[in-house]
């Protein structure tokens, strides 16, 4: 299993424990790995159907605000922001309801959702 992989899996565990709605937008091509043909019919359709690339990683539903949380694993330094994934956390920052995260590991994005209810709370 990935570090990344382990890493929202540790988040979405919390969250569920914490009852707080989230889903992940699973925007990955599996099929890229086994047949490249393929893998470019299932890409067009979904394009065609609204698949956007550099989707956040998991949608935090808050009672004021909506986070988009890119994870990455702890070590910042092999943790790379891609371009497509800045380009939608800039676009998702335009909008006042809703906040875009890079988090470097299940413990910050745990930080980030816990300072968003209490200022909520406030």
């Amino acid at each position: 299993m990935q570090v990344e992989e382990q890493e929202q899996k540790a988040l979405v565990q919390w969250l569920k424990l914490k009852k707080i709605f989230h889903f992940a937008p699973m925007n990955e091509n599996k099929q890229s790995f086994t047949n490249p043909k393929v893998a470019m019919m299932i890409e067009n359709k979904a394009k065609s159907m609204g698949k956007v690339k550099g989707v956040s990683d998991l949608i935090v539903m808050l009672p004021n605000k909506i986070l988009f949380i890119e994870l990455k694993r702890k070590e910042k330094s092999k943790a790379k922001v891609s371009y497509s994934q800045n380009a939608f956390l800039s676009k998702i920052g335009q909008f006042c309801y809703a906040k875009p995260y890079v988090c470097y590991g299940a413990k910050e994005a745990i930080e980030v959702v816990e300072k968003e209810l209490k200022n909520f709370n406030q």
